[in-house]
């Protein structure tokens, strides 16, 4: 025969072994691509959402090495699933410091959720001094908000960066 604390124990086990997946329900995603130097690129962030689980809004930070990669206008577009939302994003920097700038962006507007696919367009170029190599793009700090204003912290992701010489 259980006790009231082994079945509470016991609730709490299947609690934190569940939670995981119900706690990261929506996940972004970064495109990845090779470039040669002075020449821009697109890096396409996606939304993936199980059904019935689509976010209302979404902020996160796009950390950028600033050596290799440099923002185009400091601008991030609205990618088609978010404007067939009627979203509209907005992004500061913050900071800037010598070797990476971060990006600090909300996806919002009206309560209609976002569906699945490209959410936002990170519009890049890279310098004409750029070194050779990889590139590492980092989201992090990434939260999905219901229309119920419950907010779903999100997995950082990252992309690289193939850089070449022209």
């Amino acid at each position: 025969m259980r006790t009231g604390f082994s079945r509470l124990f016991g609730f709490v086990a299947l609690f934190a072994a569940s939670a995981p997946s119900t706690l990261f329900a929506q996940t972004l995603q970064l495109s990845s691509t090779a470039a040669s130097r002075g020449a821009r690129l697109i890096i396409e962030i996606s939304l993936k959402s199980p059904q019935g689980k689509e976010p209302a809004a979404l902020q996160w930070e796009a950390t950028i090495p600033t050596a290799e990669l440099s923002l185009v206008d400091q601008q991030i577009a609205v990618g088609p699933a978010a404007k067939e939302a009627g979203k509209s994003v907005t992004c500061a920097v913050k900071g800037k410091p010598d070797k990476t700038l971060t990006s600090v962006c909300i996806l919002a507007g009206g309560q209609q959720q976002i569906q699945n696919g490209v959410i936002a367009l990170l519009m890049l170029k890279v310098p004409e001094g750029a070194p050779i190599g990889p590139a590492r793009i980092q989201v992090e700090g990434a939260i999905a908000v219901s229309r119920d204003v419950i907010e779903v912290p999100m997995k950082p992701i990252e992309t690289v960066v193939s850089i070449r010489g022209k």
